[in-house]
């Protein structure tokens, strides 16, 4: 037990976690400096929308649909467009998946994308908006609670009043995620990142040799961090909303701090997914059996991978990629998940406009089950 317990900080923080921190921060710094300045430009030209919507989604992670959210909610964007984003996002998954097969990644990203595109302007075409009576909330109805989730922060706001906004100045999960804890947290990642690098490297010297004996150290320790600053972030940010993406957008620490909040997040459901993957492999007797076992649900996995992909959040999803890349699911029910979740972007659409919301899991379902059953039939 403690050697799986080993291998699997070792594979979640060292092997795929330091990798997929990279991408995130990369992303983050990103979209950090463009400041998100295509929104108003989106909302002006109703034609190319979808498409739009959709290329948006697909930015890794979840900050893109999260980004013109507010557009649809004060009813600038069309139905259809929120729902090409939905289905092309791919959400904090894409990370895992682009640290540990990056050609695997642009064939998924490319088929969510297409498919997100078909099927916004599809929603539009047959003004499912207008047919299934949705409302989109108006800024001016809303509560003092459902209006920050809309509220486009000044560029001039400080971290003292981003704290007094979530309600958390002074209490010690404020002060650990925008204190001295993220910091700890980026140096502990960069040292794993170095690690793995040099693991990966193929170097055979003694000091290499030497190096390997702390990768043990190094990854629990990591493993450790994240599930704390993950559980005392979430305290500080009770769910991603809005408010929250365009602060990361006008403050280089606040995106730092979001940021190590995500990665933590997505390592340590890497984690629990290799550990349930390797506690699975030793109850059933090996990777074979395994395969047999999934093998034999046959089509019904792109069933499941798509209803799966109705649970808001990241957390099953990453458990699912990371399955997915042990070689115990296929490629299909891995398609209908990614286009039937929606990642952290429905919470907001889920407090703001609930039919909306409800309705944008159902139709985004669809076409995760018919392009997850053609790819499963292609694939596997």
């Amino acid at each position: 037990m403690v050697e799986i317990f080993l291998s699997s900080a070792e594979d979640s923080f060292l092997h795929v976690g330091s990798l997929v921190g990279f991408f995130i921060l990369l992303f983050g710094y990103i979209n950090y400096k463009t400041s998100g300045n295509f929104t108003n430009s989106l909302a002006r030209n109703k034609k190319i929308q979808p498409l739009v919507g959709a290329i948006v989604g697909a930015i890794p992670g979840c900050g893109g649909s999260l980004a013109i959210m507010p557009l649809y909610i004060k009813g600038q964007l069309s139905f259809g467009t929120i729902i090409a984003s939905l289905i092309s996002s791919m959400g904090d998954a894409a990370f895992v998946l682009i640290s540990s097969n990056i050609e695997m990644y642009i064939f998924v990203t490319i088929i969510g994308t297409i498919t997100g595109i078909i099927t916004g302007y599809i929603v539009d075409f047959m003004n499912l908006e207008e047919k299934l009576k949705l409302r989109k909330v108006k800024t001016s109805g809303l509560t003092r609670g459902q209006a920050s989730l809309i509220k486009h922060e000044d560029n001039h706001s400080t971290l003292d009043d981003i704290a007094h906004n979530h309600g958390n100045s002074g209490r010690l999960a404020y002060a650990i995620t925008h204190g001295v804890g993220y910091k700890i947290y980026l140096a502990t990642l960069f040292v794993g990142f170095v690690f793995m690098l040099i693991s990966h490297s193929g170097l055979h010297y003694e000091w290499i040799e030497q190096i390997h004996e702390l990768e043990e150290i190094i990854a629990i320790t990591g493993v450790v961090f994240s599930v704390i600053y993950m559980i005392f972030f979430k305290k500080v940010f009770k769910n991603s909303n809005i408010t929250e993406e365009e602060n990361k957008k006008t403050s280089l620490k606040e995106m730092l701090i979001h940021s190590v909040g995500e990665i933590s997040f997505v390592i340590t459901w890497i984690y629990i997914a290799y550990l349930i993957y390797d506690l699975i492999i030793i109850i059933i007797g090996g990777d074979e059996y395994l395969a047999q076992i999934i093998l034999s649900t046959g089509v019904a996995s792109v069933f499941i991978g798509a209803i799966l992909g109705l649970i808001p959040g990241c957390g099953v999803q990453i458990v699912i990629m990371s399955f997915y890349l042990k070689g115990a699911i296929p490629l299909g029910a891995v398609i209908a998940n990614s286009i039937s979740q929606d990642g952290d972007a429905l919470f907001p659409l889920l407090a703001l406009d609930k039919k909306s919301s409800i309705w944008s899991m159902i139709i985004t379902t669809i076409p995760a089950i018919v392009v997850g059953l053609i790819v499963y039939m292609f694939f596997g």
